[in-house]
């Protein structure tokens, strides 16, 4: 039975990796990376002549087909004992397998979890016009020479550096991984509901975004455990269930700080969120998966203004 159970998580994880869904931060950065290896592999090819195995990458190297084509050429040029091409293919090969195993990692992880399957990228389409511009200036820069390629070198150094900050951004911290791509669902359940109300006439209706949003982030509920979810998520906001922690983590980060400082500080907070909103949602979702800490941090994070 337990054989079944690996074969079968095995199989859908080999599906979703296939897809590229689910795979978790690093499988994707690995991907990039690999993506300016094969980069440098084609401007290599065709700076030495090698014009078919090009032609044959370009055609076929980003389809199912592709790992064939890999092995067909690292076989190509052992035999042409062109071991620049070798070299490039090991690489290539190496970090796209740990790209996989770390897609199946980590979809395997997740899959009876429990927790809440977002991308951390998800709706960051700037990253993909990023990639796009991070490959032309890298293929410029290997194809030039002289000042315009170091005006490439430079230009792709740039464009890498805002992958980066774009990478920290969304994975610097658990509740970051979480809390840009359910606002991205939010604001998709907003305007459908902003529709709904301009189109009936009448006032945008909170209550009624909030229960799509929480469908919206855990699909497989029924109505009663959504309504649930929900009502704890009340329970928490009135009572103001997490002014001890803040005051411990307050504490934490600043042991100089006043309890009059705190005291204050709290009432605000307290004032400032005690209404309805996707905030308690998503610092529910945080505390669901990644526990209460965690979620502490992210409140914190909400009026320090760094949760933007």
């Amino acid at each position: 039975m337990s054989n079944f159970l690996e074969k079968f998580k095995n199989e859908i994880a080999y599906q979703k990796v296939s897809k590229g869904e689910g795979t978790g931060p690093i499988s994707r950065i690995l991907s990039n990376v690999n993506i300016l290896v094969l980069v440098f592999l084609l401007v290599t090819l065709f700076k030495a002549q090698f014009y078919w195995p090009v032609l044959l990458l370009l055609v076929v190297g980003f389809t199912r087909f592709g790992h064939w084509v890999s092995i067909g050429l690292l076989i190509y040029f052992v035999i042409s004992q062109y071991w620049t091409g070798v070299f490039i293919m090991a690489i290539y090969g190496a970090i796209g397998w740990i790209s996989v195993w770390y897609g199946m990692k980590n979809i395997k992880k997740n899959l009876y979890s429990g927790k809440v399957k977002v991308d951390p990228f998800e709706g960051m389409w700037s990253l993909l016009l990023l990639l796009i511009f991070q490959v032309a200036f890298f293929a410029l820069a290997l194809f030039t020479s002289g000042i315009l390629s170091f005006v490439f070198w430079i230009l792709f150094g740039l464009v890498t550096l805002s992958e980066v900050g774009c990478f920290y951004h969304r994975l610097a911290s658990p509740w970051r991984q979480l809390l840009y791509p359910l606002m991205v669902r939010y604001a998709a359940v907003v305007g459908y509901q902003s529709g709904i109300a301009q189109k009936e006439n009448k006032e945008f209706d909170m209550e009624a975004a909030i229960n799509e949003f929480a469908k919206v982030i855990y699909p497989d509920l029924t109505d009663e455990e959504i309504q649930k979810f929900l009502k704890t998520i009340d329970e928490k906001m009135n009572s103001f269930a997490d002014k001890d922690n803040l005051r411990v983590f307050l504490k934490k980060i600043n042991a100089q700080i006043e309890d009059k400082k705190i005291g204050d500080l709290l009432g605000k907070v307290q004032g400032h969120f005690k209404k309805k909103n996707p905030r308690w949602v998503i610092a529910e979702v945080v505390e669901r998966d990644y526990g209460v800490d965690e979620r502490v941090k992210y409140l914190y994070s909400l009026f320090a203004g760094e949760a933007v």
